[in-house]
């Protein structure tokens, strides 16, 4: 037998390999021109997380959310209806609602909790767009339970459920968030003991700064998150060296007890003269801070400079159960600092590097309130649900092609590809070659497993003639084996003991709100 067979079928296969891994004459001078002008990658926009539930479309099909649990779902045309059971007498329940932005003329977003017999607890508006964050997350926290003084529970403390409804103020064929993804926390607080001994709520929001210092020598790294579960831990007294692009969101946490506050900033180093033109048009960026629930706190927002540095600040003050009055600074836990900045010219590869220096003031656990002894787990913390948001895998041909922007690299990856196929092929001739038969007179190959297990036959051995005809020539037998923000009205809390109820003849106003919220800058 001759191998030119074989080596044709070596040719064949490493032509199509070659075929196969090599550009086209477009590609070629794609990859060319791109050498020529860098593209900037495209931004991944933040993440939103949470164990998928779909919202029933009416009230009967109200699906049960838990405390200390992250949910994520998405909008509908219609009104999406969910239960909050009260595991805790005279608690508190408390949602956050988290979507991702939308810039220009957007949907804006009903959230509203109350009872079965139809009473309005809290209630809240998001707007189409929230300047803390550059349109890149939407946020709010609703809360309902009993009034705030101590007084008679009223239904919004005592039921046994909570209903909440979220859905879209827009006309349904007009709707752009239909589809989008929309992150629901639940976290229920049981009510304080001995509310009395509470300090007052803090009702200043200009706060004077104190200086954090901003250590540049001793600057540290960190991986910044893309959703708030999975934001890195920052230590305060702290200075980070970070790298930003344009069109990006970058989400850090930062625990802060009862009687502390938070301050945090982002300062950007003046540019020199070549990035300072390229800074030409560049909108904003932000520094911004939320509570647990993902409440917008504080933000500071502004244009990078071409000729100096630019800072932003966010100065909250000190975290107060009482605070739920006036602001979202009412509950200890994880606070997140969330750095955004504006879109730039798609065209250029542009990075914006800046240092983000944070440290908490006061006496951690002052004024904490007294919670039922029972009761574990006062700060709120979420589970549930993975990053799902990346889009699927691409195949093995396109991540190769991926590895370098000329042909180059796929041409060495295409020699050991023929390198490899001709070490298996040399094998496949020498047994094409030499196909070893068996001696003449040879059988096939007995089995050379374990011996079949039972009795041993009783009885003489059969008779017969034997076999007639020449004996089998060089056979063999092969087996197988096995294998092997802030909102455009603040968030609302529960009802005051002074309503009453709606006026005769008019529609029933909402709650009274936590309080203006933070100054906007």
């Amino acid at each position: 037998m001759t191998i030119r067979a074989p080596y044709r079928t070596i040719a064949a296969l490493g032509g199509a390999l070659l075929v196969m891994l090599l550009p086209g004459p477009e590609a070629a001078a794609a990859d060319e021109e791109a050498v020529r002008e860098p593209v900037q990658e495209q931004v991944q926009e933040p993440v939103l997380q949470g164990e998928e539930i779909t919202g029933g479309s009416n009230p009967g099909d109200a699906v049960a959310l838990s405390s200390g649990t992250q949910y994520l779902d998405e909008f509908t045309t219609g009104t999406l209806h969910y239960r909050i059971p009260r595991e805790v007498a005279h608690s508190t329940l408390h949602v956050g609602i988290t979507t991702l932005g939308q810039s220009g003329d957007g949907d804006q977003v009903r959230v509203e909790m109350g009872t079965w017999e139809g009473d309005l607890c809290a209630s809240d508006t998001i707007s189409s767009s929230a300047s803390g964050f550059l349109d890149h997350l939407r946020t709010t926290h609703v809360a309902a339970g009993p009034p705030l003084d101590g007084g008679a529970d009223g239904t919004c403390g005592s039921s046994e459920e909570i209903v909440l409804t979220i859905e879209l103020n827009a006309d349904p064929e007009d709707a752009v968030s239909v589809g989008q993804p929309l992150e629901i926390l639940v976290y229920e607080e049981p009510r304080p003991v001995r509310l009395g001994e509470l300090p007052p709520p803090d009702e200043g929001f200009d706060h004077d700064w104190r200086d954090i210092g901003r250590d540049v020598s001793g600057a540290l790294e960190v991986e910044p998150g893309r959703s708030f579960g999975m934001a890195p831990e920052l230590e305060p007294g702290s200075t980070y060296e970070v790298t930003i692009r344009p069109g990006e969101t970058q989400i850090f946490r930062v625990p802060v007890d009862w009687g502390e506050r938070l301050q945090a900033e982002a300062f950007f180093p003046e540019p020199d003269e070549q990035r300072a033109d390229r800074l030409a048009g560049m909108g904003s960026v932000s520094l911004a801070v939320t509570n647990p629930l993902r409440a917008l706190v504080d933000h500071d927002s502004g244009t990078l400079s071409t000729s100096s540095a630019t800072q932003n600040r966010v100065n909250p003050g000190p975290v107060r159960w009482f605070n739920r009055e006036f602001s979202y600074t009412m509950l200890a836990g994880d606070h997140y600092l969330v750095v955004t900045a504006d879109e730039h010219d798609a065209s250029e590869s542009l990075s914006l590097l800046y240092r983000l220096t944070l440290d908490t003031f006061g006496e951690a656990g002052d004024g904490a309130p007294a919670y039922p002894d029972d009761y574990e787990g006062a700060w709120p913390t979420f589970s549930g649900g993975e990053v799902t948001a990346d889009g699927p895998g691409t195949g093995a041909l396109t991540r190769i092609s991926a590895l370098g922007d000329s042909t180059a690299v796929v041409a060495v990856l295409a020699v050991v590809g023929l390198l490899l196929i001709g070490s298996g092929s040399i094998v496949l001739v020498r047994v094409i070659r030499d196909p070893r038969p068996l001696p003449d007179g040879a059988g096939p190959v007995p089995w050379q497993g374990p011996a079949p297990q039972g009795p041993a036959p009783q009885g003489p051995a059969p008779q017969g003639p034997a076999p007639q005809g020449p004996a089998p020539q060089g056979q063999q037998v092969y087996g197988a084996g096995p294998y092997g923000q802030p909102p455009s009205s603040p968030s609302r809390y529960g009802q005051r003991p002074d309503d009453h109820g709606p006026p005769a003849g008019g529609a029933a106003p909402e709650p009274p709100p936590w309080g203006p919220g933070p100054e906007r800058r």
